[in-house]
């Protein structure tokens, strides 16, 4: 009889133990944190990398831009080559990587 009231006291102790937080912060600590993060950081702004270097490391297959017939996911020839503004449809070159600022 006594083993089994043990068994149920422990048991008993067991669930209560688990439906509780084992520690609980102070309101005062609870309101300087909240305080806190309603801050918002600065917003830094990226760069944006465009060319032929970035796309083929972000389309994640290179070999398909040099397919004609790839999907249109991996974009056209136009946007990483860099025309003659005084001759129209003249191709200067390709655009490797691209940094504006």
């Amino acid at each position: 009889m006594k083993t089994k009231t043990v068994m149920i006291v422990c048991l008993i102790s067991g669930f209560l133990a688990v439906a509780q937080p084992a520690w609980s912060a102070p309101k005062s600590f609870e309101s300087r944190q909240h305080a806190r993060q309603s801050r918002r950081p600065a917003a830094l702004t990226t760069p944006v990398v465009s060319g032929a270097i970035p796309r083929a490391i972000r389309g994640g297959n290179p070999l398909q831009m040099l397919n004609p017939s790839a999907p249109a996911k991996y974009g056209t020839a136009n946007e990483s080559i860099s025309i003659d503004p005084d001759v129209p449809g003249k191709v200067n070159g390709i655009i490797f990587v691209s940094i504006p600022f």
